[in-house]
């Protein structure tokens, strides 16, 4: 039971790092990133790339630490779930609608994919 959650927080925590990551590397590289209040729309569209690709990877880890425990997947699908609906509430009227759905809807599928990706288990 104690790998399910460490799987399940690796995953999500492989995920944050991420994703935080790449927003310091793109307002380091973006002047003016932090003046303004809403980030620039090219800014939701490049997430939505890398974000996908990072819960792939979450998902991976998951996988990985797991041995493709289905629990620890669906535990982590759900502790993103409920993290994006959260996030999305609090940034309504920040960020585009388009992008908050879609990471909902792409989170699950991407964590699953991910979590496939592990060879199977005993090679």
């Amino acid at each position: 039971m104690l790998r399910i959650i460490l799987a399940a927080l690796a995953g999500y925590i492989a995920i944050g790092i991420l994703i935080a990551g790449t927003d310091q590397l793109y307002a380091a590289l973006i002047p003016g990133f932090h003046a303004s209040p809403v980030p620039p729309l090219n800014y939701f569209l490049f997430a939505m790339v890398t974000d996908t690709i990072y819960t792939y990877i979450g998902g991976w880890v998951c996988g990985v630490i797991s041995r493709r425990d289905l629990q620890a997947t669906l535990g982590l699908i759900i502790l993103g779930e409920v993290m994006g609906v959260a996030s999305t509430v609090y940034l309504w009227e920040t960020a585009p609608h388009f992008y908050s759905f879609y990471l909902l809807i792409m989170y699950p599928l991407a964590v699953w994919y991910g979590a496939k990706l592990r060879a199977p288990v005993g090679t």
